[in-house]
């Protein structure tokens, strides 16, 4: 009867593998190092399912003893789901098998019954170990040759094995052994024992390299092998590919005399063998292919191989090709789990998992460092363990079925500002738990209040910039009339024409008082129900006698949609006034001007355009790690005004809606900056496209309102 010992601090684990568990079995149960070793000295343990949860200093003492008592029971680890550093601590201690958390009764069985089977392995290739030193022994004080022993029985109550029979348990414990070192190391000494042979030398094919080389090799010095390397496509290797036999070094000369092999590739294989030193090339296929070679050396008695040899040789290269196989599949299986594992714990991101249960299966170094909580307080505990902020997020989606995206959270209690994802874990639609993936965004935030600051203060110094050179345009004319007023007072025309000077000047500084007072002006909306064809259309029809002295045509193109919207009537007509100034007014010599009205779904394709467009960092800043499509409002109306000025440079673009901001002579500079503050307070967009000598395009997007 097998007997079992589960160690492991949590009884729903111990009742969980008693129930799953055949109920001919004797399973025994431990909470500490301590309850276990007594079990241990006790009781003769197959299988131990240790609970990796356990602390280091009760894991380290429980092994120590154990080592010392020299019991060594096969070991499966009980780990957290996707837990990378837990993993790697139970391979570290000797654990054959891991098996993750939430235990399911499915793969504990499987996995036990594994690992019963490689215990009885154990014993059987210890029990193989004594018997080859049995015949070894025998064959020291036999005189007769190794070939006899093979058809030896055993007589009456002798207990050793002949070689075919230790042979036979080799090939099925070879089988069971995935580690491809430990396969081939078994493999090597085996063959030196069995067939008394003083040079084996393990080769493997590379097919992507095309080349063969040593993997392991006896009696042969390391230095000389190193440098071994055979095409696939000549020699030995060749042959053996062609020929799927063994190649044995007496019998090249007779494939020559029969034709079947020409002398060249003859004396290349002979080279090939002589430098290996051996005197068999035994072929391991694997579905077909070549994937290695195992070359025996001469027999240290100095006798041929035999009939007898070659059968059981035969029989064991197509035993260690399936074991070669399925070690190389086990390899890159490892390995691929490996790299994800490190990936996930690698990563700079946070990873949170949870079961069905609200328990934590997953929980990154990451996400331990952001949260400065240890992976052993939270892993296959409650959720809450995490904090209330991150749990209630979490169990949202795994309860309410609501995900999130992107969305900014801050934590209570070091105000760090986080950017949560999350989504529920599904398996051919069965759902599994839910999952968390969150980044620190607080030095992106204060990277982005600095990048702010200094914009700001930007902004502020090209203000008084351009503001103090707009005062001091219109002041010069002023300050020259009141410096020549004294001495030339008697001369009326000089008075006459430098009064219409000064008085148009001072009408230009009140007209940029009453612009600025505009633009820093906080009254509010009054929004009531505005059709925008109605509103461009009277702005339209004020400057219709200015476009008619610039030579200005005028194309309007308006959809047959609705263009209702909720907005500030005055203020919007305010907005497209300035707009459309701009636009007259760089097209001094004529020109087309053309307005378009449609509406438009702000799609994907449309916030790209518009986060490309505008420049100065604000809407990229504003939106930045959020789902902007539900962030925005989806349906707009666009109004595009078009001239065919000389157009804008690229690098003046970012400039067009700063205060103040000129190229024109008798221009205050504010209407552009007037109107984006109204669109922006009527949550839309303005933005301006241009090409040099082809003219420019001014962009303004007006959401509909959800209530009309």
């Amino acid at each position: 009867m097998h007997s079992f010992l589960v160690v492991s601090k949590d009884n729903s684990v111990h009742n969980f593998i008693k129930n799953s568990l055949n109920r001919e079995c004797l399973i025994h149960t431990a909470k500490t190092s301590e309850e276990a070793l007594q079990i241990f000295i006790k009781r003769d343990i197959d299988v131990v399912f240790l609970d990796i949860i356990l602390s280091d200093e009760e894991r380290n003492k429980l092994f120590e003893n154990l080592w010392q008592l020299n019991i060594e029971p096969t070991i499966i680890a009980l780990v957290p789901e996707a837990q990378p550093i837990l993993s790697e601590e139970a391979l570290r201690f000797g654990a054959y098998e891991l098996l993750e958390k939430p235990l399911r009764k499915e793969a504990l069985q499987q996995a036990s019954n594994r690992a019963l089977e490689r215990q009885e392995l154990k014993r059987e290739l210890g029990f193989i170990q004594s018997q080859l030193k049995n015949l070894k022994s025998v064959s020291k004080d036999n005189s007769l040759s190794n070939e006899l022993v093979f058809n030896k029985q055993p007589h009456g109550t002798d207990l050793r094995l002949t070689y075919k029979e230790v042979f036979q348990k080799f090939s099925k414990a070879l089988a069971h052994v995935y580690d491809l070192e430990k396969l081939v190391d078994l493999t090597v000494e085996a063959m030196a024992e069995i067939f008394k042979v003083g040079k084996v030398v393990f080769m493997l094919v590379d097919k992507e390299g095309g080349f063969c080389r040593p993997y392991r090799c006896l009696g042969l010095d390391e230095v000389i092998t190193r440098d071994i390397c055979f095409s696939n496509n000549q020699g030995a290797i060749l042959w053996l590919t062609k020929n799927h036999q063994i190649l044995n070094k007496d019998v090249i000369d007779r494939e020559v005399e029969a034709n079947r092999l020409t002398e060249r590739k003859a004396i290349n294989i002979q080279k090939e063998m002589n430098l290996l030193q051996v005197q068999l090339c035994i072929p391991i296929f694997a579905k077909g292919s070549l994937i290695g070679v195992v070359a025996l050396g001469n027999k240290i008695t100095g006798k041929a191989y035999f009939d007898e040899d070659m059968e059981l040789l035969s029989m064991l290269a197509g035993y260690i090709g399936m074991a070669v196989e399925n070690a190389l599949l086990y390899q890159e299986v490892n390995l691929g789990k490996i790299h994800n594992e490190n990936v996930l714990e690698n990563i700079p991101c946070g990873v949170i998992a949870i079961n069905n249960d609200c328990k934590v299966n997953t929980f990154n170094k990451s996400a331990a460092n952001m949260l400065n909580i240890c992976p052993h307080d939270v892993l296959e505990k409650d959720v809450k363990n995490i904090g209330s902020v991150f749990a209630n997020i979490i169990l949202r989606t795994l309860k309410d079925k609501k995900t999130y995206k992107m969305s900014e959270i801050m934590h209570p209690v070091t105000c760090s500002t986080y950017a949560v994802s999350t989504s529920l874990l599904l398996d051919k639609d069965k759902e599994l738990g839910a999952i968390m993936v969150f980044s620190d965004l607080t030095e992106i935030k204060k990277l982005e209040s600095r990048v702010k600051d200094l914009e700001r203060q930007e902004f502020y110094n090209m203000l008084s910039k351009n503001m103090a050179h707009c005062v001091k345009n219109h002041l010069v004319a002023v300050k020259t009339f009141m410096d020549l007023f004294p001495e030339r007072l008697e001369d009326k025309e000089f008075i006459g024409q430098f009064y219409h000077v000064a008085r148009k000047e001072v009408g230009m500084l009140d007209l940029m008082i009453k612009k600025l007072t505009i633009l820093g002006e906080n009254n509010g909306l009054m929004k009531r129900k505005v059709d925008l064809r109605i509103s461009f259309d009277q702005v339209l029809e004020s400057y219709k006698e200015k476009m008619a002295e610039f030579n200005i045509s005028l194309i309007k193109k308006y959809s047959e949609e609705s263009a209702t919207t909720y907005g500030d009537c005055e203020k919007l007509e305010e907005a497209f006034s300035n707009i459309m100034l701009n636009a007259i007014e760089a097209m001094p010599d004529g020109g087309t001007l053309t307005v378009k009205l449609s509406n438009i779904l702000l799609d994907d394709k449309k916030l790209k355009e518009i986060s490309n467009y505008l420049m100065n960092g604000e809407f990229s800043s504003k939106y930045h790690g959020t789902n902007m499509l539900k962030k925005l409002p989806l349906k707009y109306i666009e109004i595009l005004v078009e001239d065919t000025g000389s157009g804008i440079p690229q690098e003046k673009l970012k400039n067009v809606f700063l205060p103040f901001y000129t190229t024109k002579l008798y221009n205050v500079g504010l209407g552009l900056s007037i109107a984006q503050r109204i669109i922006k307070e009527h949550d839309g967009f303005i933005f301006v496209s241009s090409k040099e000598k082809e003219g420019s395009k001014f962009h303004v997007l007006i959401p509909i309102s959800d209530a009309l």
